[in-house]
Order: C-alpha cells, then structure tokens, then sequence
C-alpha cells in the first residue's frame, strides 16, 4: 500500500451494538452512492476471492454524513476482511482508516453474545491494521468455549469460562489434541456449573514429550461424551489479537518448558519445548 494514500484516506467510525452489530461512519461531502467494501484477506500469495458490498446510507440530519451496518447479513467467513470505500460504480476502491472505535459494550460487564438458531457464535471486530488501515476481525463457531482466566502453575495450566452454543452433558471434558495430522490426545477431567461454566486443570506432566521435538497441544472443550470438542478461545472482548499482548509465564519440568498462550486467532494453546 501507498503510504500516501492511506494518508488521505477518509477516517471511519465504528460501534459495536448490544445485538452484535458493527456499524460505520464516514464523512463524505461528495458522495452520491457510496458502498463499504469488505475484503477476505488471502493467505500470503494467494488472489482475493471472496468480497461483500455493504450500502451506505447518507444520515438524513447529516448531509454528507454516511452509515453502514453490519448485521446478520453478509455471514462474514472467519478471518480478517480489509475495509475498502467504493466511490462509484466507475472509480477504484479507497482504503480507510479507522477513527473512533466505541467497543465499550465488549467489556467485561458486556450483555451475553448472540447465539444462531443453529448455535453459531458469530463476532465481529472491527481494528487498525499494522500499517494503520481499517479492517474488521471475524470469527465464526458453531459451539465455542470463552475462557475468562488462565492460572498457569508449577505443574500445569487452569483454566475458567463459560459454554456457548452447546449443551453440557454427561461425558463433559477439556481434551488436548496435539498439533498435527492425526495428533495425540490426551482427556482432563472437567467441571460444569448449570449456567455453562467450566473449569479443568490441564497437567502438564501428563503430555507425551518427543527428545528434542517441540510441539503445540490446542484446547478444547467437549460438552458431553458423544459431542464434538470445541475449541477453547477468548474471543468476547475487544482485543482482536491477543498474542502479544496477554504473555503467560513458561513452566520447566525435567527439562521440558511448557508455555500456554494464545494463537493469532485467540484459540488457547500450550507450546511443549524440550531442552535440545
């Protein structure tokens, strides 16, 4: 991207609504049917392929002042989407920039999220991009764990949140599933509450360790004995990339250092690094 033209890109606020919604608000004085376009950033040399067009509507108090929701629909795919301005029909697409960003309803005392028919969690996030750029982080999840505190101790990792979008059962447990086609896994057991609370200790000392091989065991949740695991994440807030930001200290035993943390996408990992 050129600098320059994300300089003069025009800034965009953002709000996130007690229902889940996003909604956009950009100034543009010479406008006559402007669209936000929402774009699918492709893996690393890979086309863009997928795309949605949102209708901006001018404020009917604001001349010039122009707004755009993000409800139900377009069903954003999990990912991140760079935000583009669509002038007119005849002219190029803008990058924006994002200006204010009201996501005080994502705080700690936030309502519930809003759960599909069909069980889906669907959040949406809009964000700076490292180069200063408007994007929006999406994910989607049919059936999600939300972990709301990670205790890392001497010998493993503890682990609080809460279900969403599954029913809990008989059978319930947290399972570790070792990165990697056909991985390992290994079972903890778990603790259920009736509103969907969860807790589990996962131990580190019961993970298989390869000499000198490092290896990443992902998180899950599995509400009841014949349910699928669903991945454990914190995804209800307003930190879209949680990586850098929340560091959990390493514990080393016999030799073997095991750091929990979250991924890029905020799943709850723990990386298994023996001394080589």
């Amino acid at each position: 991207m050129n600098p320059t033209d994300l300089e003069n890109a025009p800034r965009v606020d953002c709000a996130v609504t007690a229902e889940g919604r996003v909604t956009f608000e950009v100034d543009l004085p010479e406008a006559t049917a402007p669209q936000l376009l929402l774009r699918l950033r492709p893996k690393k040399g890979e086309p863009e392929t997928t795309g949605h067009a949102v209708e901006l509507v001018e404020l009917p108090d604001s001349p010039g002042r122009w707004r755009a929701e993000l409800g139900d629909n377009p069903r954003l795919d999990e990912g991140r989407w760079d935000a583009y301005l669509l002038p007119a029909a005849d002219r190029p697409r803008q990058r924006l920039r994002p200006g204010q960003r009201d996501l005080r309803l994502l705080a700690p005392t936030a309502p519930d999220p809003v759960i599909g028919d069909d069980g889906t969690l669907r959040v949406r996030l809009p964000y700076p991009t490292k180069d200063g750029a408007l994007a929006v982080r999406a994910w989607r999840r049919v059936g999600h764990a939300e972990a709301h505190r990670l205790e890392p101790g001497e010998h493993g990792l503890t682990v609080t949140g809460r279900l969403w979008g599954v029913e809990p059962g008989e059978g319930a447990a947290a399972v570790l599933r070792r990165r990697g086609k056909e991985g390992p896994e290994r079972e903890t057991p778990l603790t259920l509450d009736e509103d969907g609370g969860f807790s589990f200790t996962a131990d580190y000392r019961e993970l298989p360790v390869e000499p000198g091989a490092k290896a990443v065991w992902n998180v899950f949740v599995r509400p009841a004995g014949d349910a699928r695991p669903v991945r454990v994440a914190r995804l209800l807030d307003d930190v879209h990339d949680r990586k850098a930001i929340f560091v959990y200290p390493t514990s080393t035993l016999r030799g073997v250092a095991f750091w929990p943390y979250y991924t890029v996408d905020n799943d709850l990992s723990i990386e298994v690094t023996p001394e080589s």
